[in-house]
């Protein structure tokens, strides 16, 4: 049998459990409503910023599921939800004028081994994906990070010199500042004692709407810290 998984398959519903082997950036719809209440839907979790992480919800009856992450899981991301992106076809265009700053924030802080960092990263500006860029070709810059929006109508890019440890150059072009939303991510995240991926949660609501939280769901994740 063939089919668009995100649909499900109503015909053999409504399920105990539903069990994803694809990451999701969002859980479709048909999922919720073909799963009983009380029902657990276990999928594994991609933001653009990090594919990392296992959901399990629970489904409520009316609509919604609610539910913990498990870290420890990446799987490729459903088709229909896949962005294909890239910095310079997509987003940076040789007519635009970035704003330039400095950062103390370190972009490997929020972009590199911590996996607890990213994780949390990723779930508050929830449309920004990342990439790397070694040796650029830009005098001064031995590597930049890049940062856009999944509408690629804004980006970010912060420079290491190659030296320098303790500051970084940051350019910024769209209406979105989104360098100092992922510091305000990050910062966040320290506020919050650097939590791992196994005290966050989501809840979903009837009306499709995804709110992570931090230990309670009355702990609501900042959508955007800037």
């Amino acid at each position: 049998m063939c089919g668009d998984g995100a649909e499900g398959y109503a015909d053999g519903g409504p399920y105990d459990r539903v069990i994803a082997t694809c990451s999701v950036r969002a859980v479709p719809p048909a999922w919720i409503a073909q799963t009983r209440p009380g029902g657990v839907i276990l999928v594994p979790w991609e933001s653009p910023w990090l594919c990392y992480g296992l959901l399990r919800l629970t489904v409520d009856g009316y609509g919604g599921a609610s539910g913990f992450f498990f870290p420890y899981s990446a799987f490729m991301l459903m088709r229909g939800q896949r962005t294909d992106l890239r910095i310079y076809r997509d987003v940076v265009r040789g007519s635009h004028v970035p704003l330039a700053s400095v950062s103390l924030l370190s972009p490997w802080a929020a972009a590199g081994e911590d996996w607890a960092a990213q994780f949390a990263v990723g779930l508050q500006p929830p449309d920004v994906w990342r990439a790397w860029h070694d040796d650029p070709g830009v005098d001064g810059v031995a590597r930049r990070l890049w940062a856009a929006t999944t509408d690629a109508g804004s980006w970010a890019a912060v420079d290491w010199d190659g030296t320098v440890s303790d500051r970084f150059a940051v350019w910024e072009h769209g209406g979105r500042r989104l360098w100092r939303e992922i510091e305000g991510a990050y910062a966040w995240w320290r506020g919050a004692g650097r939590p791992g991926p196994g005290r966050f949660g989501l809840t979903i609501a009837p009306d499709g709407t995804h709110v992570p939280w931090l230990d309670t769901p009355d702990r609501p994740v900042p959508a955007a810290a800037g």
